[in-house]
C-alpha cells in the first residue's frame, strides 16, 4: 500500500506572518505573528522529502506571506531548482508597490528558477494590498518570464475586485497573450461576522475526492508535518502528523497508511462523506458549504458526524479501498506510459 501513496508535491508554509491581517484569514495571519522557517531548515526538509519520495515534482512556498523571507526565499527556490523540482510561490504581492522594486524581485526569483507565481487578492486582501500593487506584481512577474496566476476571492455585493481587475487594459492584454491567468475562487468564512458573498456552491465539484491527501507533503512554520495544506489544516488535529526531527518525514507521512479516513477523503472527499454518513440530515450540516476545506472542517469538528463516520465506516471500507487501489494503479500506469 505504501507504494500507492507517494506524494507528488511538497508545500512549505514558510511563515504565518503576513503584511496583511485579513479578517477571515484561515491561519489568522498578521504582521504581529512571529516565527518562521529559516532557509537551512527548509532546504533540509526539501532534501529529506525528495530522498524519501522521488515522485515529488514541485515545491510550493506559501504562508502567511512567503516573500517576508526575502533573500532566503530566493535561496530556497534556487535549491529546489538545482534538485530538478518545479517551484511555485503564493503571495499577496505586497512587494510590488513600486514597479522598479517589483521588477527587481521578479528577476531575482526568476533567475533562481521560479516556475510559477500565484497572487491572491480580493476584498479582504485589498484592504492591505491595493489592486494597483497586484497589477504591478503580475506585470513584473510576466516580464521576468514567470508563469503567473491571480486568484481573486469571490466578491461581496459591495465589492467588485474581480471586475475591476479584468477591466484593466494591462491585465486584459496579459490574459489575451496567454501569459497570465485570472480566476475567481470560492471564498469561505472563518468567523460569524463574515459578509455574505455572491457565490453558489459547485456541488458536483464538492463531491469529488480530495487531491491534497496523500499527494502533498506539508511543512508548517513550526516545522511540523501535515497531511495537507488546505485552508482548515490548523483547525483539524487529525491532519497533523507530528514534529519533524530531521529523519522522520517518511515515517510521519506513511503513518497515514493506517488511517482509513485519509483513504475515504481521497476517494470521496469530505462533502460526499457527510452525505453518506448523515443521510437525511446531510443538508443540515452542509448548509452554506461552498469549499471542500470547509466541508472537511465540518466533518472533523462536528461530534455527530465523527461518531457516525466511526460507526458506519465498516459498511464503506471495502468499496472505498477497492476504488482507491484501482484509481492509484491506473494513475501509476498512466505516469509510467507518459515517462516511457
Amino acid at each position: 500500500m505504501d507504494k500507492l501513496i507517494s506524494p507528488k508535491s511538497m508545500t512549505v508554509l514558510c511563515t504565518y506572518q503576513c503584511t496583511a491581517a485579513c479578517q477571515q484569514c484561515c491561519f489568522e495571519s498578521s504582521p504581529s505573528i512571529t516565527g518562521r522557517l529559516d532557509s537551512q531548515t527548509i532546504q533540509a526538509r526539501i532534501l529529506e522529502a525528495i530522498q524519501a519520495f522521488p515522485d515529488i515534482r514541485v515545491v510550493v512556498f506559501s504562508g502567511g506571506e512567503a516573500f517576508l523571507l526575502k533573500e532566503q526565499l530566493t535561496e530556497c527556490i534556487a535549491f529546489a531548482t538545482r534538485h530538478g523540482l518545479g517551484t511555485r510561490v503564493v503571495t499577496n504581492g505586497f512587494w510590488a508597490k513600486r514597479m522598479e522594486r517589483a521588477e527587481t524581485i521578479s528577476r531575482a526569483v526568476s533567475d533562481a528558477g521560479l516556475s510559477e507565481l500565484n497572487i491572491s487578492t480580493g476584498r479582504d486582501h485589498q484592504a492591505f494590498v491595493p489592486g494597483e500593487t497586484v497589477i504591478n506584481a503580475a506585470i513584473a512577474a510576466v516580464g521576468a518570464g514567470i508563469r503567473t496566476l491571480i486568484t481573486v476571492e469571490t466578491d461581496t455585493a459591495e465589492s467588485d475586485c474581480h471586475a475591476a481587475l479584468m477591466s484593466d487594459p494591462r491585465i486584459g492584454d496579459l490574459v489575451r497573450s496567454g501569459k497570465l491567468t485570472v480566476i475567481s475562487n470560492f471564498w469561505m468564512p472563518f468567523h460569524a461576522d463574515a459578509p455574505a458573498r455572491a457565490q453558489e456552491p459547485d456541488v458536483r465539484g464538492l463531491r469529488k475526492g480530495c487531491k491534497q491527501v496523500f499527494d502533498n507533503i506539508v511543512i508548517t512554520p513550526h516545522d511540523n508535518l501535515s497531511a495537507c495544506c488546505g485552508l482548515t489544516l490548523e483547525h483539524i488535529p487529525e491532519l497533523r502528523l507530528g514534529k519533524n526531527t530531521g529523519d522522520n518525514i517518511r515515517d510521519g507521512y506513511l503513518s497515514q497508511s493506517q488511517d482509513f479516513m485519509k483513504y475515504w477523503l481521497s476517494v470521496d472527499g469530505p462533502y460526499t462523506i457527510i452525505e453518506r454518513v448523515a443521510g437525511t440530515r446531510a443538508e443540515e450540516f452542509l448548509q452554506g458549504v461552498v469549499h471542500q476545506c470547509q466541508a472537511c472542517a465540518v466533518l472533523h469538528r462536528t461530534p455527530f458526524l465523527k461518531e457516525e463516520a466511526v460507526k458506519q465506516y465498516p459498511m464503506f471500507a471495502k468499496e472505498v479501498m477497492t476504488r482507491f487501489i484501482l484509481d492509484r494503479t491506473l494513475d501509476m500506469q498512466k505516469s509510467s506510459k507518459a515517462g516511457a
